[in-house]
Parts: structure tokens; C-alpha cells; sequence
């Protein structure tokens, strides 16, 4: 009893002077060349709180250890490079820092231009980018408030996007419908990565399909895009993963209302640089839906899973391998009520399945073919589903008999093969050449209610294959140490209408004094529609032929015309202004009516055929203030004034469904270090914004549906304000002890506001009502780090 009475004195001793010890954790990593990938040996690290520094070895590595925990900044200089500082590491006790630094070359002798560091932390990772482009950091993701973890949200900070709802995180970008956006990772196109995608927004869904906390640094385009990015109008997504800590074994679970989460990394074998990362979620919101008015009502479950990974593989002669892949499950459920008194709207009476499956999987070859080449090769393959079965209780049958409403089931594979080579020709010029050649698989029908003779008609069939082929050509030319020229063209080939496109791509920058720069950007771009569009049937009544009126339809095209204005104001504030004008043409649309697919949001009925005859116009200007993270504290200001109209089949200018007019977000935080180790920080975030416009009610055939249907053929002139806002919070507590860390977090969307949701029908009493989302939602979640 003595010996055990000693042990645990001395257990408790122990655990007294481990917990008295601050925790400390090591920041390595490893610098390179921007464009060629060579490793730069002797580069100086400092560290500059604590003026620890270290030169990278032979390898272009480098290791700092024993850092106490918090923030930090790093100062990185080379002779012959442009010096960086990197802010706003965030140093815990559970796990390294582990960091890819890319140098810029700069393009003159040393002796012509004073060199001085740079903080740039919203510089794209992509040197052809010089315009609405920017890069954002997993850390950002978890911080900011509103972001909920995701890089969907995370990017309607940005000035010039907005989401398409507060329930949402699909993105819209300068008046530009969500599908607008190419999403690509690992340097190739991949399928909206959201859960749910296309339930409520095509181009978006309620959460991405991966978690945050797998990205690498990446990149967000809002026009005028390189042209390394083609079938796209309104804007990229260029995520990339990081790779997992190569030399040791590190572990992250998470459970929170919303699910159960759990991660890992390390290095493949001992003595080995490759590294593998995994990361696994499932969530059921059935523990949040019940607690929103939006849905309590309805007995909706939504329930997803998704799986990630990476894994890094390099050689010593052959180059690195990498292995990645995304996939998710995702589905909801609706059973409805057979209880007639509980029918208020029409989603209690219907009994609905949706199912949106999606995985993207590749492998990834990374080599320097020369001291100035670099070659980045990716064999792909992704592939999406939609299931979409929805039945209705008819009113006057006893007991209540199910209807069919709609039944979708549609299927999208794809193969892809990429290759680009970067090539630094001389310090001033640059090259960036590849090609994309992807294989297209579609399977896909649809039947939905005519609501005036009550039988399923069918919407959609088809079944085959189509190619789609880019080429892509650019360069860059410092003509000084104080202005750029990037000049480029994308060439496309999509088989299935056999139409050849050349899209010239051209900006400029100007460095007129050592903090204030000028740019201009100029591209033309354009995108195939969703694939569904193009198999919509039509059956002649009197032969009874089926045709394809949308087979041949010509893909949209846009031209992006692009100011900017940057003025660093000090190391760690910016300010940036940016006009734009977009002019779009080639739209489809229905000939003698205002509608346009410049307005698509989500139709699982659609049966239009269309027409290459619309237009476009997305016209204004983008603000953005930042004060980076200093001190314990940061600051985003964003404003963009902004006009967006079409011209439809009617040949009638009016609004567009995503014409605001302004949008104004002012977000910011407060970090507090608690007991010299632990991190306490307060996020807030207000949008003030203006709202979209909807289409009118159809009152005739709404009473016949007994259910809201819009009336297609007239412009979108239903706003409910002129005014709409929101406010997001996060609270997060971090305590960190040796080699482990906990996190404790509430993140709160929508804590105070409305936005407007178009109309609904209220069966009660045969009224057509205003829906308004007025739901907080709430995310609350405990993480341990080991």
C-alpha cells in the first residue's frame, strides 16, 4: 500500500512539472524555386519574435525546434530571390509546422533595385495570376467566422462573392450563377465537391465534401483567369492538398452535434521522406434539424460520410508520386405526415429520397526534367450521382395515397489525363504550357408530373460518351523589376457539338512606387452547361419521334475586363480596388421568353429547348481592406457595388436572379494567449447585402399544384427588401499541452438575420406566403490533437 501511495505521488509530481512546462513544437519545411521546383540550399530562416534562424541544407530543408506555442512570423531570404515574410503560423503543441516555401526570382542584378521583404499573404500561389485572383489558408477556414470549416463559405469573404443562401455554401461570383464556377484540385477538374450538391443550388450543396484541414494553400479566381483554366465563366476554385508530416505520426479526432470526425498522418517508413494523410467524416444533422423552425416540422434527415486521402511517394531519380483522392455519400430523407392536420406547407405531405454520391481519385507525377523545367503529369477519374424520387400525398383520398412528383437518376464519369511544364527560359521570362484531355461517360433520365393531365412525362434520356480537349500556352515577361506582361491562349474542343474555341488570354502590372501597384487583366472564356441540358427530350405528338433539341447548343462565352489597384499601406495592412466588366453572349435561352440559363439555380423538371441567342452584362467594382493577424488581432473589410442584367429570348435587358446591387462583409477577430500556452479567440462576422431577385408566381397553376410554381416566361421582379443581413460568430479555446492539444469550439451561422427564400403555400388556408430563412445554426464540437 506504501509502494502504490509513493507511485502515485510521483505520477502526480510528474503531471505537476509536465503541465508547469510551457509546450514547445518544431517548424520545418522545405524552399523552393517558385517556377522550377529546384531546391535552394543556404536560404536564411529567422524567426522574427524570437530571432531564432537556421540556413536550409543541401536538400533545401530546414527545421527550427523548440518554439514555444503561439503565433508566429517567418522572414525567408536567398541572394538573387525576392524575400517573403510568412505571418500568422500557427504554432500548437500536437503538431508540426510543416511548410512548402516557394521564392520568387528576381528578375534583375542586385545592384538595380533594392530588395526588401515582402508580406503578402493574399498572393496567389499561381505566378501567371496578377488579378482577382487570391490565396487563402486552411487556418483561415477554421477561423474565420461563418467559414463552419468549409472553403465554400470561406470564399464569400472575398470581395465580389456571396453564397446563393445562408443554408448553402454555393458560391456566386460578380452576378454569376454558381455553375459558373470550375472547381479543380490537385490541378484537375473535379465535380462540385459539396454534400447535397444541386438539392437546393447547382454548383453547390450544404458543406465540402472534404475537410479544411486537408488543403495546402490555394487559390480563388474571380475573373480574368490564366489560361491555364478553361470551361469556366465566372470563376475557379484551385484547392490543392497538403501532404501529410513525413516524420512523425500525428492524430486528430472530432465529435460535435454534427458528427464524428477522426484523421492521421505520418511517414510512410522510417527513414523514408513519403508521407500519407487520411481523413475520415460522418455526420448526421438529425441532430440540428429538429432544433431549426426551417425544418422541425418536416422530418428531414440529411446524413453524409466522406472519405479523403493523400498519399506523397518520392523517388530519388524518377521524381514524387502522389496518390490522392476524395469521395462522399450524402442523402436525405423526407418521410412526410399522413396526419392531415399537421399539413401546413407542401413538404409535409411528401415522402422524398435524394442522394448525391461523388469521388475524384488520381495519381500525380512531379518531376524536374532540367535545372529549369518542371513537368506535372495527373491520370484521373471522378464520377457523380444524383437520385432524386419525390411522391406527394393526394389531399383526397383516405387514407392519404403517395402520388409520384418526379423521379431523376442521373450519372456523370469522367477520365482524365493533364500535363503542364513550367519552364524558367531566362530570370525575366517564364513558360507555362499543358493540356487537358478529359473522357466523358453520362447516363441520365427523368420523368416529372404534368400537373394538368397528371402523367409522368419524360424530361431527360441519355446515354454515351464525349470528349472534351484543352490545350493551353503562357508566359510571363518581367520587363523590369517594376512591370510584368502575361500573356496566354486556352484551345478547346468539345466533341459533342464538335466546336472549336481560341480564348486569348493578356494582363499587366505596373509597380509605380515601392507600395502602390497597377494591373489589368483581360480574357475570354467559356463553359459547357450541365450535362442534362443537352439530353432534355421532346416527343412529337403526332409521329411520336423523340429529338434532342439541346444536342447542338453552343457553349456560353464570356469576356472579363479587369482594373486593379493594390497599395500595401504597411507590412500587415492592404488596401486593394478592382472595376471589372463582363460581357456575355452566346447564353441559352428560350426563344420568345425572358428565361435564360444565366439565372439557373436548380430544376429537376427541366424540359426546355434553347437557344444560343442571350446575353449578358456584369459590371462594377471590388473593395477589399485587410489588416493581417498582429498583435492578436485582424481586420477584413469587403465591399463590391456591382450591376448584373441579361438579355433573354425576349430580347428584354432586366435584372439577373443574382443582381444584388452591393455587398458589404466586415469581419474580424481577437485572440487572447491564455497561461502563456493556451489560445482563446473570438471571430464575428456582418453581412449586409442586397437581396436576389425571384421570378413572379404562376397563381393559376400554383392553385392546381397546390405547391409554388414560378412563371418562367417573366423577368425576375419579385424582392422582398432592399436590404438583408447576417452575423456569423465562432468561439474557439485552444489548450495545449506536450504532444497533445484540445480544441473546443462554437460556430454559430446566422446568429442575427433574415434572408428571403421566394414563397410558399400555405394549405391551411390557400395563400401564397413570404419564406424567409430565420434559423441560427449552430455547430458545436470538441477536437483533441495527439
Amino acid at each position: 500500500m506504501e509502494k502504490t501511495l509513493q507511485i502515485l505521488i510521483w505520477m502526480s509530481c510528474v503531471s505537476y512539472c509536465c503541465e508547469a512546462q510551457n509546450p514547445t513544437q518544431t517548424i520545418r519545411g522545405q524552399v523552393l524555386d517558385a517556377e522550377t521546383r529546384e531546391k535552394l540550399p543556404g536560404a536564411h530562416i529567422v524567426l522574427v519574435e524570437n530571432q531564432k534562424s537556421t540556413i536550409t541544407d543541401v536538400e533545401g530543408k530546414f527545421s527550427i525546434e523548440n518554439i514555444p506555442t503561439g503565433r508566429y512570423s517567418i522572414q525567408l531570404s536567398f541572394i538573387g530571390y525576392q524575400p517573403v515574410v510568412i505571418p500568422e503560423i500557427l504554432v500548437s503543441s500536437a503538431k508540426e509546422v510543416v511548410l512548402e516555401i516557394k521564392m520568387e526570382i528576381v528578375p534583375s542584378k542586385l545592384d538595380e533595385v533594392v530588395v526588401k521583404p515582402t508580406v503578402r499573404k493574399d498572393r496567389p500561389v499561381n505566378s501567371m495570376a496578377s488579378v482577382s485572383a487570391r490565396t487563402f489558408s486552411v487556418e483561415e477556414a477554421s477561423r474565420y467566422a461563418g467559414a463552419l470549416d468549409d472553403p465554400g463559405r470561406m470564399a464569400g469573404n472575398f470581395a465580389g462573392v456571396t453564397t446563393a443562401g445562408v443554408n448553402v455554401n454555393a458560391i456566386v461570383v460578380r452576378g454569376n450563377s454558381p455553375k459558373g464556377l470550375l472547381w479543380r484540385l490537385e490541378g484537375v477538374d473535379i465535380p462540385v465537391p459539396s454534400h447535397f450538391s444541386g438539392s437546393n443550388v447547382t454548383g453547390g450543396g450544404g458543406l465540402t465534401i472534404f475537410s479544411s484541414q486537408l488543403l495546402a494553400n490555394s487559390d480563388f479566381y474571380t475573373g480574368a483567369f490564366p489560361a491555364e483554366f478553361g470551361n469556366a465563366s465566372a470563376g475557379v476554385f484551385d484547392m490543392k492538398l497538403r501532404n501529410g508530416n513525413n516524420s512523425k505520426k500525428e492524430y486528430a479526432a472530432q465529435v460535435g452535434v454534427q458528427g464524428v470526425e477522426f484523421a492521421a498522418e505520418g511517414p510512410v517508413k522510417t527513414g523514408y521522406d513519403g508521407s500519407y494523410l487520411f481523413n475520415y467524416r460522418y455526420s448526421t444533422m438529425a441532430l440540428i434539424f429538429p432544433l431549426l423552425p426551417e425544418t422541425k416540422n418536416t422530418n428531414e434527415l440529411p446524413i453524409y460520410q466522406d472519405l479523403s486521402f493523400k498519399l506523397n511517394l518520392p523517388t530519388k531519380n524518377a521524381g514524387t508520386f502522389a496518390l490522392w483522392g476524395i469521395g462522399g455519400l450524402s442523402k436525405s430523407t423526407m418521410k412526410g405526415f399522413d396526419d392531415r392536420k399537421k399539413w401546413i406547407y407542401p413538404e409535409n405531405r411528401v415522402k422524398m429520397n435524394f442522394h448525391y454520391n461523388m469521388g475524384a481519385a488520381g495519381i500525380t507525377h512531379s518531376v524536374r526534367t532540367s535545372p529549369k523545367a518542371f513537368v506535372k503529369s495527373s491520370l484521373a477519374f471522378n464520377a457523380n450521382q444524383h437520385t432524386y424520387h419525390k411522391m406527394s400525398r393526394l389531399q383526397e383520398s383516405n387514407p392519404p395515397q403517395l402520388f409520384p412528383l418526379y423521379n431523376v437518376d442521373i450519372t456523370n464519369r469522367a477520365a482524365i489525363l493533364s500535363s503542364i511544364i513550367s519552364h524558367a527560359a531566362t530570370p525575366r521570362i517564364s513558360f507555362k504550357t499543358g493540356f487537358n484531355v478529359k473522357r466523358l461517360n453520362y447516363e441520365m433520365v427523368g420523368d416529372a408530373l404534368d400537373y394538368q393531365t397528371n402523367i409522368l412525362n419524360s424530361l431527360m434520356d441519355g446515354k454515351g460518351n464525349s470528349w472534351l480537349i484543352n490545350a493551353h500556352f503562357q508566359g510571363k515577361y518581367n520587363v523590369s523589376p517594376k512591370t510584368s506582361i502575361i500573356a496566354g491562349a486556352n484551345i478547346s474542343w468539345l466533341e459533342m457539338n464538335k466546336e472549336m474555341r481560341i480564348e486569348p488570354r493578356l494582363s499587366t502590372t505596373w509597380l509605380a512606387a515601392p507600395k502602390h501597384s497597377f494591373s489589368v487583366g483581360h480574357g475570354f472564356h467559356s463553359q459547357t452547361e450541365p450535362l442534362f441540358v443537352y439530353f432534355v427530350t421532346k416527343t412529337d405528338e403526332q409521329t411520336g419521334q423523340v429529338s434532342y433539341p439541346n444536342q447542338n447548343l453552343n457553349r456560353m462565352r464570356a469576356h472579363h475586363f479587369i482594373l486593379a489597384y493594390d497599395w500595401s499601406i504597411t507590412d500587415n495592412t492592404h488596401l486593394k480596388i478592382e472595376p471589372y466588366f463582363q460581357f456575355l453572349n452566346k447564353i441559352p435561352v428560350v426563344d420568345g421568353t425572358s428565361y435564360s440559363m444565366i439565372n439557373f439555380l436548380s430544376d429537376w423538371t427541366f424540359n426546355k429547348a434553347l437557344v444560343n441567342q442571350g446575353k449578358g452584362i456584369n459590371k462594377g467594382v471590388d473593395f477589399t481592406f485587410e489588416r493581417f493577424l498582429k498583435d492578436g488581432y485582424y481586420l477584413m473589410t469587403t465591399a463590391s457595388i456591382y450591376k448584373s442584367e441579361y438579355i433573354g429570348g425576349d430580347y428584354v435587358k432586366q435584372h439577373t436572379r443574382y443582381d444584388g446591387a452591393y455587398v458589404l462583409n466586415v469581419l474580424g477577430g481577437k485572440e487572447w494567449e491564455i497561461r502563456k500556452k493556451n489560445l482563446l479567440g473570438m471571430n464575428m462576422k456582418f453581412t449586409f447585402m442586397g437581396p436576389y431577385w425571384y421570378l413572379p408566381v404562376d397563381e393559376m397553376k400554383t392553385q392546381l399544384a397546390e405547391d409554388i410554381i414560378y412563371d418562367e416566361t417573366e423577368g425576375f421582379t419579385d424582392r422582398f427588401s432592399n436590404l438583408e443581413s447576417i452575423t456569423d460568430l465562432t468561439l474557439n479555446y485552444r489548450i495545449n499541452r506536450q504532444n497533445v492539444s484540445s480544441v473546443f469550439k462554437l460556430q454559430v451561422r446566422n446568429l442575427i438575420g433574415q434572408q428571403y427564400q421566394g414563397k410558399r403555400y400555405n394549405l391551411k388556408n390557400n395563400t401564397v406566403e413570404n419564406h424567409f430563412f430565420t434559423s441560427l445554426v449552430p455547430f458545436v464540437s470538441y477536437k483533441i490533437e495527439f
